[in-house]
């Protein structure tokens, strides 16, 4: 007789197709499919296409958002530090298999393993966050209940630290992938 897993993993993504992503991986380590029942649930969101882990995560609780790895293919630090602001377990690059199974042991027990990486404040990163959902700068004032003008400053230190001329330019920036290494 087989012993049950301890844990388990619930794959969100945008298209099944994606799935097929990591349940190799997962599937090798015995983390999904029928083990028996797992009294630890890893939920892992694939950001594919990019931002869509934006809006799974915004419609999540605080409880359910602790329990959730984000496999992504981005490789920008604000970027990784957007999705790692909704206080996830953690975010790792979706080829990455060491970081990916580690992750998904984490989340199951709601450890929080994401590092900082950009050098952006908590603020800028929900500024960046609202660029990337595509809003102007009234409606992220709106969203963030502030000001106009502190939109714009935020902004303004986000293109300074980034090197980015304009708001385009930095979105574009943030959706660039490239390889690692």
């Amino acid at each position: 007789m087989r012993k049950p897993n301890k844990v388990a993993t619930d794959i969100d993504a945008s298209h099944p197709n994606y799935e097929r992503l990591i349940e190799d991986v997962l599937r090798r380590a015995e983390l999904i499919g029928d083990h028996g029942p797992a009294p630890y649930l890893a939920h892992v969101i694939l950001d594919y296409p990019l931002t869509w882990a934006i809006r799974r995560l915004e419609g999540l609780d605080s409880v359910m958002r602790a329990r959730t790895l984000v496999a992504t293919q981005a490789t920008h630090p604000a970027y990784l530090d957007c999705i790692g602001s909704y206080h996830v377990s953690g975010v790792v690059c979706s080829t990455d298999e060491p970081a990916l199974l580690s992750g998904v042991y984490a989340a199951a027990t709601a450890q929080r393993t994401y590092q900082w990486r950009s050098g952006l404040t908590y603020m800028e990163l929900r500024v960046t966050r609202a660029l990337l959902r595509g809003l102007d700068t009234r409606g992220i004032a709106t969203s963030l209940s502030i000001s106009t003008k502190t939109v714009n400053a935020h902004i303004s230190n986000i293109l300074c630290k980034s090197g980015a001329e304009n708001r385009a330019q930095y979105v574009a920036q943030l959706l660039t992938t490239q390889p690692n290494g």
